[in-house]
């Protein structure tokens, strides 16, 4: 199980709210001029909040830790990067056969669209219970809530 600190943000009858709380992959400079940096400030201007599964009733501002189950993350990068970019070749690839160049163009973005709307469609599917991420336990400072 892979975890990660998080803090609660809120809470939706049996959906948590979190921030996560982990630290950066790149602390050499503490954000102040690299383009990482820059890229995270224009992109995520706000903290992204994510739901979760609240099953220790834990409540606004806990510091909890958040667990991902063995497996979640691969089948994630599968479906979000490999399922795509596996889809874009062999459109494009099939345009390209049938009609040529410009083919192979429209068989590229026909092959994104239909990725597309299949990621969708599995994102919308019911995961078992066991398949998403869980808050597992409260973190450190679980006592000290913060306003938020």
């Amino acid at each position: 199980m892979i975890e990660t600190p998080a803090r609660v943000r809120r809470v939706d009858g049996g959906l948590a709210w979190v921030v996560s709380e982990a630290p950066s992959s790149c602390g050499a400079c503490g954000g102040k001029g690299c383009g990482s940096s820059l890229f995270a400030r224009v992109w995520h201007a706000r903290e992204a909040e994510y739901p979760v599964a609240n099953p220790i009733g834990a409540r606004d501002g806990d510091a909890v830790v958040v667990g991902l189950p063995d497996g979640a993350l691969a089948r994630a990068v599968l479906a979000g990067y490999v399922a795509p970019l596996l889809a874009l070749v062999l459109c494009a690839a099939a345009g390209r056969v049938a009609f040529g160049e410009p083919g192979a163009i429209l068989g590229g973005l026909c092959g994104l669209l239909l990725a597309a709307f299949w990621l969708r469609r599995r994102n919308r599917r019911v995961a078992p219970a066991n398949a998403g991420p869980v808050i597992l336990r409260l973190g450190e400072n679980a006592g000290c809530r913060t306003a938020g």
